[in-house]
């Protein structure tokens, strides 16, 4: 069953990916560990009901003949210029290009294959002779223009040009604005870059911003090139270059082939209902921490120092298992809508997003606040409902549908096969609902005289007519007393469970440890010698259940009567004495079609 709900026993499988230069110790495998177990008891906390519980393996694999960056864009630069670049220079007094990040830089030759020169990287200070003073201590970003021959610095909003065949000297009336100077820029560029460089061998000027460029054509009105921007490294395929090796070594297929077979090996070996794999590594990937909920897999990793200084790896790991089971990222920068819709088992909008919701909350899916989630979250991650009990349950003859209820939400069955496309919230739904009715109901039962489904809640009930497009009836809800005759005081407070069984054309009404029965034949009255116990009446009831039910529903296709019971059910068989049969209780998870929490 795929990771619809985060509930039950989940297989977290962390894999950690090693070799020469990314190497991972024993401390930050023990460190790893700790953090996404206390990010699953975290996630926990926040929803005792789901009883999520997470079992925990783990494979290390070293790669040691792994080359980091191999097939990279721009071979050869080092490990923290993959991660961004101040700027850039073309030089055409050396042929060189001169990437710049903080105090170093590395020069690369296009006529090397485009590979970095050896002794790199090398401070700025002390190589760059006459500098000015003010942009010494750092540059945005640097530009050689062929068709002036003059080298452009940037800092902040201003730029200077510099002579090389005057002394290096700035040209007189700079430093200029850029706003207004340099036509043709990009709009999502015009903000501001992190380096630019002209190449001669293409005759084309590469804008860089943070691990993205793009590449104008001076010579077609300096335009964009089409297909940018692009990634300075390898993209989202970084992780291929490790990930497919690393499933090698461990046996099995490349791909997603491969992840969801070691998620199959880690979920079978602890008996999980559902599981992923998360992989931690400090090799390169696109970005520092993600997921994929289709393989499904998550990935992490260490840019610098040691994974055990990462105090945040639990919450960011929380975030990221919110995205296996279908919770969309909150902050603004995600580019996220709040009218889009999440989630796996229920489905909701993304109303905490940042760049719309109007009083945004900080929590898991916004922030990485571990034990706070905003009210979107738990039907995104399947906690909505469905989680402790059944609320009712009905058959109804004019479709042969059977509903359940549990909260604001209700499904659908045909047969025994839960429908496609639910749960759905009763709202909206169900036509001419009461506003506390809509919240939820306490017990639904149909009605076979006039094929009507009456639903109750509290003192009240609402009757429903399917022929008249399952809407609410003038003059709804109504008092429970005084409009089912001879129903006891305690009943017409209130009941916990109804159900109408062909096999005797009566409807069974459940309070506590009572139960009424109703002969609609017979003007709706309740049947001489009622109220009842459960106990000694129903066959083979348990004792939790003989004191109360939560819900009762009839079985059309095999006829039989289902009671529920907190997480459970069993079922009766009325032309067997109305006795429970063996092998009952059973859990509702999975026996219902759908995942449900487990005792």
């Amino acid at each position: 069953m795929s990771n619809e709900r985060m509930i039950n026993r989940i297989s977290v499988g962390i894999v950690y990916v090693d070799g020469p230069a990314f190497e991972i110790n024993d401390d930050e495998k023990a460190h790893i560990l700790a953090e996404v177990q206390e990010a699953i008891t975290g996630l926990a906390s926040n929803e005792p009901r789901a009883n999520l519980t997470g079992v925990y393996s783990t494979l290390s694999v070293t790669l040691p003949t792994f080359v980091p960056w191999e097939g990279a864009n721009w071979p050869g630069l080092s490990e923290p210029f993959y991660r961004s670049i101040d700027d850039a220079l073309w030089s055409g007094t050396t042929n060189k290009i001169y990437f710049f990040r903080g105090s170093e830089y590395i020069r690369v030759d296009p006529n090397n294959g485009w590979q970095a020169d050896p002794g790199y990287p090398k401070p700025i200070a002390g190589n760059w002779p006459g500098f000015p003073a003010n942009f010494a201590t750092g540059i945005n970003a640097a530009l050689w223009s062929g068709t002036t021959s003059k080298i452009y610095f940037f800092k902040g909003s201003e730029y200077i040009r510099v002579d090389p065949n005057n002394g290096w000297n700035v040209d007189a009336g700079y430093p200029k604005p850029i706003a207004g100077n340099w036509p043709g820029f990009p709009a999502d560029f015009a903000a501001g870059v992190d380096a630019a460089l002209w190449s001669g061998t293409t005759d084309k000027i590469y804008f860089f911003k943070g691990d993205q460029y793009i590449r104008v054509d001076p010579n077609n009105g300096w335009n964009v090139d089409p297909d940018y921007p692009k990634p300075v490294g390898l993209g989202w395929d970084a992780e291929d270059k490790w990930r497919d090796p690393a499933l090698t070594a461990l046996g099995f297929p490349v791909g997603s082939a491969g992840v969801a077979q070691l998620t199959d090996f880690f979920q079978g070996a602890v008996a999980a209902q559902f599981g992923y794999v998360a992989f931690f590594t400090k090799m390169p990937t696109a970005w520092f921490a993600y997921a994929n909920s289709g393989w499904p897999k998550v990935v992490m990793r260490r840019t610098s120092g040691a994974f055990d200084s990462w105090t945040s790896l639990d919450s960011i790991f929380a975030h990221e298992t919110g995205h296996i089971f279908g919770a969309p990222d909150e902050y603004a920068s995600s580019n996220c809508v709040c009218t889009s819709s999440h989630g796996r088992f229920f489905t909701e909008v993304n109303g905490n997003c940042d760049n719309c919701a109007t009083t945004p909350v900080n929590c898991l899916m916004k922030n990485n606040t571990l034990t706070s989630l905003c009210a979107f979250t738990p039907p995104h991650i399947g906690w909505e409902a469905f989680l402790d009990t059944i609320d009712a349950g009905v058959h109804t003859y004019t479709n042969g549908k059977l509903y359940m209820f549990q909260g604001a939400y209700y499904v659908r069955y045909t047969g025994f096969d839960l429908d496609a496309e639910y749960p759905k919230k009763i709202a909206g739904n169900w036509p001419g609902f009461p506003a506390d009715f809509a919240a939820g109901v306490d017990a639904a039962v149909w009605g076979q005289p006039n094929s009507r489904v009456y639903f109750f809640k509290g003192s009240q009930y609402v009757r429903v007519d399917p022929a008249a497009g399952w809407a609410v009836e003038a003059g709804y809800p109504k008092a429970i007393a005084g409009n089912w005759p001879g129903f006891p005081a305690d009943f017409a407070t209130g009941v916990d469970a109804a159900v109408y069984t062909p096999t005797n054309q009566k409807i069974y009404f459940f309070k506590g440890s009572q139960y009424i029965r109703v002969d609609p034949n017979n003007g709706w009255n309740v049947d001489a010698g009622y109220p009842k116990p459960i106990a000694g009446n129903w066959p083979g009831f348990p004792a939790d259940f003989a004191a109360g039910v939560e819900s009762a529903a009839w079985g059309e296709p095999n006829e039989r009567v289902y009671f529920f019971k907190d997480t459970r059910y069993i079922r009766v068989n009325p032309a067997a004495g109305w006795a429970v049969e063996a092998g009952y209780p059973r859990d509702i998870n999975v026996n219902w079609r759908m995942p449900f929490p487990a005792a």
